[in-house]
């Protein structure tokens, strides 16, 4: 298999376009652009998908809870793409049921209505590529059924429930990831540490950008003809910059964090409707529960934002009101993450109800031709963005191959035609493997999964976790997937991070690789670790909290 992510940096004089932001927007716009024939440059001031894209609540989904808003449109923009996606990331993206409980007649007939409505736009749900992605229509369970299938229901009153379908995404930073392999494997090039600092500006029409390459600790300068800002949360910093429109008004932004537990023996996603009228959902994930989200207007700086005690608190406090008791408490949480949405709609304060709609902007009228800032939107719809995105700068980029389509194209990695019979494959060739480990594999890595128990197996390749994440994925991410640091390798290219703070024996093994792939001194894994732990901060200081007590 070719790996395209096996280098990094800029060799062009020009660019047909100029992507800034490598979450799941500028990665869709870079695989769609690339595919159709365009030179493309992406750079990811942090790491990609670090940011927005990866505080998801794993879901590829229709949006059902629009439908309250009647965006009928953006429900069957997205529950199309969910689709495509299924087919294109079969690996990624399997279907998850959904479990809605009901507590009165108008409740009851309420969710009959969006059940009715969300199986009728999503008519093409059973015409998946794969049979085994393919998603049935919903039912209604009793009282009884329904306390029998799912423990983690809230009994008193409770009348029955409807089961329906959407898609989980159990590894949205590696989706990304390979969004962004795919449109190296079409010739972009692409550097992840790399802030955008200007734009090159003649005569009001942007030229390119000047930016800075944090690995390498040198200037870079590229000239393209499209610069497109998809800095997501970050997209109004950059309108900032000496040479910009510098941008007044301050976007809406929307906080949105989630917390995970072990698992709460929950075989379905439940979706909950708070006290307050908000939903909330438990969800399965990794033999854990994720239990999201918030959705709170933030309007401070983007960089000083991060997950607080009190939101978490908040969380819990709303989850525990649906119960009417302690179904939770803060020392069940094993692990937190969040991000911050940005938004369209400026009309008002209230960002539950914001669509997730998203918006394409020209800067022309403001004396900065052929700079787009794009805004808004969702993970699920971000492939169809990218198509618009296309379509509207076809009059100054020449796409070549227009006809070509990321919605018939596998991703890089994800052309397998039967997921299971692809890892009863796997086990054949490798019979010391555990059945376990190649569900993991399979799921994070699609066809790359073979590449990872081959270094495994022929090397000195350790077991890393219950779940059969091996060194040789370290080895990997650090030649192939430009992984320079510890939060990259626990956070993102792994799982090792996600489900709970990794311990310090664990982090050494994996330092050590670093300084042997990558000559990193002492000092500088002592700030890597430092920076991964902080990731855990809040639920460090309760551990200790609790220590004290006792």
């Amino acid at each position: 298999m070719q790996y395209p992510m096996s280098h990094r940096g800029f060799s062009a004089p020009h660019y047909d376009a100029i992507i800034i932001g490598g979450g799941i927007t500028g990665a869709s716009i870079a695989y769609e652009l690339s595919l159709k024939g365009a030179s493309v440059a992406l750079l990811e001031k942090s790491d990609f998908g670090s940011g927005t894209s990866a505080a998801t609540s794993k879901l590829i989904h229709g949006g059902l809870r629009y439908l309250k808003n009647l965006e009928v449109g953006l429900v069957r923009e997205s529950l199309r793409e969910r689709r495509y996606l299924s087919d294109i990331a079969p690996n990624f993206v399997r279907p998850i049921p959904f479990m809605l409980p009901y507590y009165s007649l108008k409740e009851q007939l309420m969710l009959k209505a969006g059940m009715e409505a969300y199986d009728y736009l999503s008519f093409d749900k059973q015409k998946t590529k794969l049979k085994e992605n393919a998603l049935p229509n919903y039912q209604t369970l009793s009282r009884r059924k329904t306390m029998i299938r799912e423990k983690t229901i809230h009994e008193k009153g409770l009348m029955g429930s409807y089961i329906y379908y959407d898609c989980q995404n159990a590894y949205a930073e590696r989706l990304t990831l390979n969004f962004i392999k795919s449109a190296m494997l079409h010739d972009a090039e692409v550097s992840n540490y790399c802030k955008v600092t200007d734009f090159k500006v003649i005569n009001n029409v942007v030229k390119g950008i000047e930016a800075f390459d944090l690995i390498h600790q040198q200037k870079v300068k590229l000239n393209g003809t499209v610069v497109i800002n998809c800095a997501g949360a970050w997209a109004n910093s950059v309108l900032q910059l000496e040479h910009s429109p510098q941008r007044k008004n301050i976007p809406l932004r929307s906080e949105g964090i989630h917390i995970v537990t072990p698992s709460l023996g929950n075989k379905h996603a439940v979706a909950l409707v708070t006290p307050k009228g908000r939903h909330i959902m438990l969800l399965p994930w990794r033999g854990h529960t994720i239990i999201g989200t918030t959705d709170k207007p933030y309007k401070g700086e983007v960089d000083e934002w991060d997950v607080t005690q009190e939101s978490i608190d908040e969380l819990i406090e709303e989850v525990n009101a649906c119960y009417g008791n302690a179904l939770l408490t803060k020392e069940d949480i094993t692990y937190y993450y969040g991000g911050l949405r940005p938004l369209v709609d400026q009309n008002t304060e209230n960002t539950y109800d914001q669509s997730r709609k998203h918006e394409i902007v020209d800067h022309a009228s403001e004396g900065f031709k052929n700079l787009l800032t794009v805004e808004g939107g969702k993970y699920t719809t971000s492939r169809h963005l990218a198509e618009l995105l296309g379509e509207k700068i076809s009059s100054v980029v020449d796409l070549e191959k227009k006809h070509e389509q990321t919605a018939k194209q596998p991703l890089f990695g994800c052309g397998i035609l039967h997921i299971e019979n692809y890892k009863k494959y796997l086990m054949d060739e490798f019979p010391k493997a555990i059945h376990l480990q190649i569900d993991t594999l399979v799921n994070m890595y699609g066809e790359e999964a073979k590449e990872i128990l081959d270094i495994h197996f022929n090397s000195n390749s350790e077991n890393l976790s219950e779940e059969g994440e091996v060194t040789a994925q370290i080895h990997y991410a650090i030649k192939n997937e430009m992984a320079f640091t510890l939060e990259d390798l626990f956070l993102r290219r792994t799982g090792l991070g996600t489900l709970r703070q990794p311990s310090d024996v664990l982090i050494q093994k994996v330092s050590l690789i670093l300084k042997e792939k990558l000559n990193y001194s002492e000092e500088q894994l002592i700030q890597q670790k430092e920076n991964l732990l902080n990731h855990y901060r809040l639920i460090q200081n309760q551990s200790k909290r609790n220590e004290n007590i006792a």
